[in-house]
């Protein structure tokens, strides 16, 4: 029998905006405590510029998870092969991408008041705030989807 990966068995939906980096809700918690979320990014592809509010749990399932500067996305800070796990207790600005293979993690991310994170713009000033809600209704779209 042929082994499966992660990254060809999950329905992913692309962040709109991002080619190259696509998201699964897996879980809201209904007291909007937390959000646990698979995250897939195509090789050498960066999110935007973010903090994540509350306290992270991350795994990461394949690949490589790379760490960069907020405001250098060419200053690599923190890389994690499969395998790797870490936490941090939020407020933590950053740019994330996958290594040379791409990666795929696993977040457990708890809320602060229902915000999960923000991201930023060019200027690095805030642009929007990510809530529970915004991941149920990536929930919905999944199942619209799947």
């Amino acid at each position: 029998m042929a082994s499966q990966t992660i990254s060809s068995s999950v329905n992913w939906i692309q962040f709109p905006g991002f080619p190259g980096l696509y998201y699964n809700v897996l879980e809201v918690d209904p007291d909007d405590r937390f959000v646990q979320l698979l995250m897939m990014f195509e090789p050498g592809v960066q999110c935007i510029p973010h903090r994540h509010i509350g306290p992270v749990q991350t795994l990461v399932l394949e690949g490589e998870h790379l760490i960069y500067e907020i405001d250098d996305p060419s200053k690599l800070t923190d890389r994690r092969p499969a395998g790797s796990y870490s936490t941090h207790s939020g407020d933590e600005a950053h740019i994330e991408g996958g290594g040379d293979e791409g990666a795929v993690i696993l977040l457990s991310m708890e809320s602060k008041n229902g915000q999960i994170w923000e991201t930023y713009n060019d200027q690095l000033q805030v642009d929007r705030v990510s809530v529970t809600e915004d991941f149920r209704r990536g929930l919905r779209k999944q199942a619209a989807q799947g």
